[in-house]
This record gives C-alpha cells, structure tokens and sequence, in this order.
C-alpha cells in the first residue's frame, strides 16, 4: 500500500512551492481581490466555530447542561445532507453550475447571518418535550448555520476557482480565521471565572446552594451578534468580487475554472495542487480511509460530544481555554502542514497514533467524571487544556495529510475520503450521544 499511495506524490513537491506565491511569473495580484477573498472566506465556518467557542457559557446556562455538545454533534452531522444535496443538484445542471454557485453563495450568507442573528435574540428559548425542556430554538438555529457552513466546502472553492490560480490562497487563509476569530473574541469575553456557590431556593422553598450565573466581559447574545456581523462583512466581500470592474483581470471567464471535481480543502487547510491522476485500486487505499475514519470518529463526533464531561470538572476557566485554544490549534496545525507536509502514509499514521494517545487520556477524564485526575490542582487544568490543543492539532495534521496523499489519485480518491471522513463522524456523535443521553455512560460535576 505504502508503495503504491507514495508513487507520483513527491513531484508535487514543485506545483506546492508554485503555488504559495500563487500566480505564474508576470502576473500581476490585485491586492483589493487577495483582500475580498480573505474576507469572503471567513464565512466558510465562522458561525460553526463560534457556537462550539461559546460552548462554556451555553452549557451554563441551558437546560441540557453538560449534555448539550452531544446534541449538537448530532445536528452537525444531519447538515451534512446540505452539501449532497447540493452537489447532486450541482452535478445535473452542468454548464449552469456556474450561475447556481453565485445565487447559493448570496443565499448561503443570508441565512447563516439571519440564524446567527436569531440565535443572539432566541438561543434561551426552550420548549418542553417529553416531559423535558430542550433548547429547541438554539438547535433549530445551530441546524441551519450547520447547514450553510458544512455546504460552503462544495460551493465557495467552485467560485472561487473562477479566480486565477494563485487566489485560493487568499481564499484558504480566510477559511483558516474562520477558527480562529472567533476564538480569539472568545478569550476576550471570558468566562467570570470558576463556579461559585450562592443561595437560592430549592424544590420545596427551602435555602440551597446553587452556582453563580458567569460573569463574562460580554453577553452571548452579543457574541452572535458578532457572528452576524462577520456574515455580513463576507457577504459584503462577495458582493464586491462579483461586481467590482477593477478585479476583472482577476476573475477568469465564468466557465473557465469552476468545474471542480474535488474539494481543494480539507480541515480548513489548503491541499497540494493534482498532479497527473493515477489510478490506483481502492484496496490499497483502504488503509489509509480506515485510518481516516477512525480520527474523524474521534475528533469529530465521540470527543467533541463528550467534552463537557472531559474538561468541566477541572473548572469554567479550564473548560473555556479549551473551547477556544483547541479551535487556534487547527489553523496553526495547517501553518505546520504547510512548512512540512506529509510525503509517506506511516507519517500521517504516526502523528495519528499521537494524537489517539491523546484522545485516551481525554476518554478518561471524561469517563472518571466527576472526579477526573488532578481534579483542583493547577496540573490538572494544564495537563486537560495541554491534552485538547495537542489532540486537535495532531488529527488535524493527520487528516489533512491523508488528503494530500490521496489527492494525486484524483476525484474518486478524495471521494472516498470524504465518505470515510463522513462515517467514521457520523458514527462517533450517534454512538456518544446514546452514551451520554440514553445509557448516561457519563456523569457531570457538580460545585455546589
């Protein structure tokens, strides 16, 4: 296998280095297209990103408490259909595609900043099924900022592809602030602080101690509120790149470049340019998409799902440098990626096996809940962040890596990459969500 996946990848090696500068000798960039695109790509998972950034004050302050990011793994996951349905329907118009991209584009970015605005004004609003409250509001919102997000991955690279080559650079970065804006206005907001114990009433009146609302600098409403405002701005980018005549020199022909048959991105991280499209037999790619599976089992459904669990006995302030470092340790994984990439299958399977040493420990943490490891002492706190950052960095790395392995092989490889990618988190947010939900395989710490 290993042979045979390595075969034709280290010519890339050239078509990587020609297309950091992005463009051919002569060629003359529009600073103002490089700027729009950044822009524009920060729509791509922004809203996504911020809503597992503010998951900290959410979990606070809804009625599924600790329960509630294996509730919306679950509903990330169903907005996945988005992005087949849409390349099916893409696939059937053929020399129109080009005309859909645009209207789903405009489309894309008015229902992501419309959700993201009603989740600033809703998001506390519940309704009670079966006898329980549920943040049905919330749901329904994050359902269609999932939607829009997970879709963009099949609808801005075509667009953006109408642009000369060295474009999608530009592109890719703003994908990549997409995690790490909001993280970053994540850390600014804060958290108040760890729980603290006040008196309030209990069932029957009595006096019981209850934790403290948090006190962050800004209140989540406000963080969507933002959320909306960079929908906007994008939306605003795109506008401009549409019909700004001073960036007609960059855009190519509306049928010149936009048949992409594969995605030219995976984990928010560019991929090495195709190199000529070898067949190669699915068996012997099989294990590296088994590999693929298995991390994205992990880091996108079982973990995400469980992290409440895993992070939260160790404090509010443990729990929030996680949710926002571990979203900057994405981007930075694909700066890594880029000065060094992955040539050989055994590379990405060992930075995988890294990264699933990681993901044990955080299983543990999660499982021994309430009283995980080091619970109350500063080590405990650094070595839980330390685990999720380090986790989330290596898989992606990994991941990424596998893609660009499997690039060269063309668009049926990548094909069944998505697949794995796809099954392997499918299964991992349904299998964490009956644990937590239906067999409550995990338990949550309680301070007061």
């Amino acid at each position: 296998m290993s042979s045979g996946i390595q075969r034709n990848y280290g010519s890339l090696e050239e078509d990587e280095i020609l297309s950091r500068d992005g463009s051919s000798a002569g060629e003359r960039r529009l600073p103002l297209a490089d700027l729009l695109l950044v822009l524009f790509g920060i729509s791509s998972w922004v809203a996504v990103n911020g809503v597992w950034a503010e998951l900290p004050l959410l979990v606070a302050a809804l009625p599924e408490g600790w329960a509630l990011p294996s509730y919306l793994s679950v509903i990330v996951q169903l907005a996945n259909l988005g992005p087949v349905l849409y390349s099916v329907l893409r696939a059937r118009l053929n020399g129109r595609a080009s005309r859909l991209d645009v209207v789903a584009v405009y489309t894309m970015v008015t229902v992501g900043a419309a959700a993201c605005l009603l989740s600033g004004l809703l998001w506390r609003r519940t309704s009670v099924i079966g006898g329980t409250s549920h943040s049905t509001a919330l749901f329904t919102l994050v359902f269609f900022i999932a939607l829009v997000d997970c879709t963009s991955s099949v609808v801005y690279v075509p667009y953006t592809a109408r642009f000369k080559h060295g474009y999608l650079v530009s592109y890719m970065i703003g994908e990549g602030l997409s995690g790490l804006l909001p993280s970053l206005v994540a850390l600014i907001q804060g958290v108040g602080g760890n729980a603290e114990c006040v008196n309030g009433t209990g069932p029957n009146g009595s006096v019981v101690p209850v934790p403290a609302e948090l006190q962050p600098r800004f209140a989540v409403d406000d963080f969507f509120y933002f959320l909306c405002s960079m929908m906007v701005v994008s939306g605003v980018a795109f506008a401009l790149l549409q019909h700004l005549p001073r960036l007609a020199p960059a855009r190519e022909p509306a049928d010149g470049a936009a048949a992409v048959g594969e995605p030219a991105a995976a984990a928010g991280c560019p991929l090495p340019p195709p190199g000529p499209a070898t067949p190669v037999a699915l068996s012997a790619m099989a294990p590296l998409l088994l590999l693929q599976a298995a991390i994205s089992l992990l880091a996108n459904g079982v973990l995400p799902s469980v992290q409440s669990y895993s992070v939260l006995p160790y404090g509010n302030v443990a729990f929030h440098l996680v949710a926002t470092l571990s979203l900057m340790a994405n981007p930075a994984a694909c700066l890594v990626l880029y000065a060094a990439p992955v040539r050989r299958p055994v590379v990405a399977a060992g930075w995988a096996a890294l990264g699933g040493l990681c993901a044990v420990y955080l299983l543990v943490t999660a499982a021994l809940s309430p009283t995980p490891p080091l619970q109350g002492t500063a080590a405990g706190q650094a070595l839980v962040v330390l685990g999720w950052v380090l986790f989330v960095g290596l898989t992606t790395y990994s991941k990424v890596g596998i893609a660009s392995l499997l690039r060269p092989y063309g668009g049926r490889a990548l094909f069944w990459y998505g697949a794995a990618t796809q099954a392997g988190s499918t299964l991992g947010a349904l299998a964490a969500f009956l644990a937590v939900n239906v067999f409550d395989a995990f338990q949550g710490y309680y301070p007061c």
